[in-house]
């Protein structure tokens, strides 16, 4: 005789974010992103959702277990875009990054101008849901800085839209993605962006940190500097019922 189901056991939304993430700078591959600005310029679209997983780079950059397909029925609310360039700041031996150095105008090209020049793309199978650009899909999260001090370049850090989560691209009526449907969001770069990226420098591997922190005299050493791409969906899940509020 074949089992059934209890009648309480259904399924329910809740609400559950998913994220994926392109890391840029030294020593990057495949899949967890790109080793330099440059390495972008011959793309002709930057795909998220389907090139990696949690088990191969970690939760920090994706919470997808699986790049292939979707584990549950997702309801899409809204989209993000964030491109966050590697911070530049001053030096522990007081020497300052100048603002007016190669590779802080990519941080400034990075993150400001790009969004602008970049289009995006979002699927669920073959079918486009979405077509806009990176500067209409702000991602409302992050940190939101400024320029400050007597002298401007010694602090000077930039920010793609106020940190709100108002602040996204929100569809009008939450887009169904079906359980096994491929989700996939992918960037295309202009040809104006791919020739900023094609002559932007960094990221490098010249952060400068110390080795040990609690040394008596601490010793410097450059950090590799990594840029991100994130992609973020806000929306909700449908899932089993737990067990514990079953009545």
């Amino acid at each position: 005789m074949e089992a059934t189901a209890p009648a309480t056991m259904q399924n329910v939304r809740e609400t559950w974010p998913l994220y994926d993430t392109a890391q840029i700078g030294p020593g990057v591959s495949s899949p967890q992103g790109y080793p330099s600005y440059y390495s972008l310029a011959n793309l002709e679209d930057i795909p998220f959702f389907s090139v990696r997983n949690k088990a191969e780079v970690g939760l920090a950059y994706t919470n997808k277990d699986n790049k292939d397909s979707m584990p549950f029925v997702y309801y899409i609310q809204s989209i993000g875009v964030h491109l966050l360039s590697a911070p530049r700041l001053n030096t522990l031996s007081g020497q300052p990054t100048y603002a007016d150095t190669a590779e802080m105008n990519s941080v400034r090209l990075f993150e400001s101008l790009l969004p602008y020049h970049m289009g995006v793309i979002l699927k669920i199978q073959e079918d486009e849901k979405l077509q806009s650009t990176v500067e209409f899909t702000p991602p409302g999260t992050g940190a939101f800085s400024y320029t400050g001090g007597a002298a401007p370049q010694l602090v000077q850090s930039f920010s793609m839209g106020w940190p709100s989560l108002g602040n996204r691209f929100a569809f009008i009526e939450p887009i169904a993605v079906p359980r096994t449907a491929t989700l996939t969001v992918s960037l295309k770069p202009s040809a104006y962006a791919k020739y900023l990226l094609s002559h932007m420098v960094g990221p490098l591997s010249n952060l400068i940190l110390v080795d040990n922190p609690a040394a008596e005299v601490p010793a410097e050493f450059s950090a590799k500097e990594c840029a991100l791409i994130r992609v973020t969906l806000n929306g909700m899940r449908e899932v089993q019922q737990r067990g514990a509020l079953h009545r």
